[in-house]
């Protein structure tokens, strides 16, 4: 029972222990905020916006700008007066809830001091804002009113000392600065009012206005010098310069002498423009002038360089032309030559003759320009231009006629070629027969003798087309492909009959010793049956395979090493 005392009296102990640890901690805890707020609120009151005020209100503001201020300052007045006390007075009630440990409504009123902390912070970082402004705008239109006063001292000391650059616009000029200098004098006296905030319209207008007028005075003197000097200058040079070559013969793409006289007229526009103060039209009409009159140089340029261009190639061009003219004699003299004698199977004579009418083309448009001339005016870009495509033209007429030449030139020694193959065909048809003769073979199968007469019919008939009073050397040529095929082809039957003929029979005779013998009857049979093939059907190439197969049989590689040995001794006589 005393355990259970000590126990109970024990926890009670602790228990009061942590409570009042916890009151400790939240007093401490409330305490250190409440002591944060008391600094931010001191932070609030101490900014020195009083000071700013007060210097503001000796800039002694007036109209807009100072009912501004006044509600700035009317702001201002309320968070000193009214909303810092407050919060200070719940500071206060806060520190004696903390002393007295009563947490709960303690938090409560730390929120609500926070949120009016918060606010109040906010509403005196307006005024700050609104002061910044207010002195800031004072200070742009106290340095604007000095800005502009120098540059309309400057403008004016401009108009006096170079009144001459600037022709006939000075007096709108002058009246322009007149205008300038009376709204800048009303500007100033709203200033010096101190009415910063109706002073912001005028000054930006000012601005403008100076801004304008100070990029006529940059603009004005080129544009006045081009229309009193330059462009005159200029203009008495090219309509010189047109009237001299006129004289000398050129023509030009279009009426100079007009376009020159329209770009005086445009000169008094713009003199015009200058003396309204039209600025902005007067620079964009004497861009134009000035392209224009560049462009008339590029043209006057163009035809001089055009004209020592077609000099320079004049005599190259005529030599050009009568060469062209005497290939194209040639080869059409050559062409009505050869026609006599070949068929021209390309065209090649319609071709030359479009060849020439287009060199005749080129001679009459040549022989033109050379009468123009001399009786009258010239666009020599033109001419250079044509002449150009005209060399282009003959060079490739040029190397078209080389093509046709050398088309035809082989033409006889192509005929000599074919005569000649020809002669050699026959003498290989007729080498070939006395070979065959030479062997005393008991005949020749249908199947040779029909592809030999064949070829000898092939070479028949190009030997008549050879001797006819027009050769077709194309056909011709595709003849003599085909003749020499079947004469290839024929060469190599023939081979084949010489070697199987003498092989067969010197493989029979070597049969002989067997056939006799009642030992072989297969090899009997066997020469017999090559016998029959040899000198009845003529089919030598049958009569060897089938003796030399027998003969293998008794005397195995016997009738390979008498092929080895023919084949050693003999070479083939008609194909490779």
């Amino acid at each position: 029972m005393v355990k259970i005392m000590i126990v109970f009296f024990v926890a009670i102990v602790v228990i009061a222990i942590l409570l009042y640890l916890g009151i400790l901690y939240f007093q401490k805890s409330f305490k250190k905020q409440i002591n944060s707020n008391q600094e931010e609120l001191e932070e609030l009151t101490d900014s020195g916006l009083e000071k700013k005020i007060k210097q503001i209100k000796n800039l002694h503001l007036t109209g807009e700008s100072l009912s501004e201020f006044e509600e700035v300052q009317k702001n201002y007045k309320h968070l000193i007066k009214r909303v810092y006390p407050e919060i200070s007075e719940m500071i206060l009630d806060l520190n004696e809830l903390n002393e007295k440990y009563k947490f709960y409504k303690e938090r409560t009123y730390i929120l609500e001091v926070n949120t009016k902390l918060e606010t109040a912070k906010e509403k005196q970082h307006n005024i700050e804002k609104m002061l910044e402004k207010i002195e800031a705008r004072a200070k742009e239109h106290q340095v604007a009113v000095e800005e502009l006063n120098q540059k309309y001292k400057n403008i004016r000391k401009t108009l006096l000392a170079k009144n001459f650059s600037f022709g006939p616009s000075i007096d709108k000029l002058e009246e322009k600065l007149v205008e300038l200098e009376n709204d800048f004098d009303t500007y100033s006296e709203i200033t010096k009012r101190g009415d910063y905030v109706s002073s912001d319209h005028p000054l930006n207008e000012l601005r403008d206005a100076t801004a304008e007028m100070e990029r006529d005075l940059e603009d004005i003197p080129p544009v006045y010098k081009n229309i009193k000097t330059t462009f005159p200058t200029q203009l008495k040079e090219l309509t010189e310069a047109v009237s001299q070559m006129g004289k000398q013969g050129f023509a030009f793409p279009r009426d100079l002498g007009a376009q020159i006289k329209e770009l005086e007229n445009q000169i008094q526009i713009n003199e015009d423009n200058l003396k309204k103060l039209e600025v902005s039209n007067a620079k964009v009409l004497d861009k134009d002038i000035a392209d224009k009159i560049d462009g008339i140089y590029e043209v006057l340029e163009d035809e001089y360089t055009a004209r020592q261009k077609v000099q320079k190639k004049f005599e190259m061009f005529g030599k050009f032309i009568k060469h062209a003219q005497t290939q194209e004699k040639n080869l059409l003299a050559d062409l009505n030559r050869l026609k006599q004698n070949y068929t021209l199977n390309h065209d090649e004579l319609e071709e030359a003759q479009g060849l020439q009418e287009r060199i005749n083309g080129i001679q009459s448009w040549f022989e033109k320009y050379l009468n123009d001339s001399q009786n009258k005016l010239v666009q020599y870009s033109l001419i250079a231009e044509k002449m150009e495509n005209d060399i282009k033209t003959l060079t490739k007429i040029e190397e078209k006629q080389k093509s046709i030449n050398d088309s035809v030139s082989n033409l006889w020694k192509e005929e000599k070629d074919a005569r000649a193959a020809i002669q050699h065909f026959d003498v290989e048809l007729h080498r070939m027969k006395r070979e065959l003769q030479k062997l005393n073979l008991p005949g020749l199968s249908n199947e040779y003798l029909e592809f030999m007469y064949r070829v000898n019919d092939e070479i028949d008939n190009v030997d008549e087309k050879l001797n006819q009073e027009i050769i077709d050397i194309d056909e011709i040529t595709k003849d003599l492909i085909n003749t020499q095929s079947d004469l290839d082809i024929l060469g190599e039957k023939t081979d084949e009959i010489i070697a199987s003929a003498t092989l067969a029979e010197e493989i029979l005779q070597y049969a002989n010793r067997y056939r006799n013998s009642n030992n072989y009857p297969e090899l009997a049979d066997a020469y017999n049956q090559a016998t029959v093939l040899f000198n009845s059907n003529f089919d030598y190439t049958q009569a060897l395979d089938i003796i030399a197969e027998a003969v293998d049989q008794i005397e195995q590689g016997k009738p390979e090493q008498i092929m080895d040995g023919y084949y050693q001794t003999h070479k083939k006589l008609f194909s490779k």
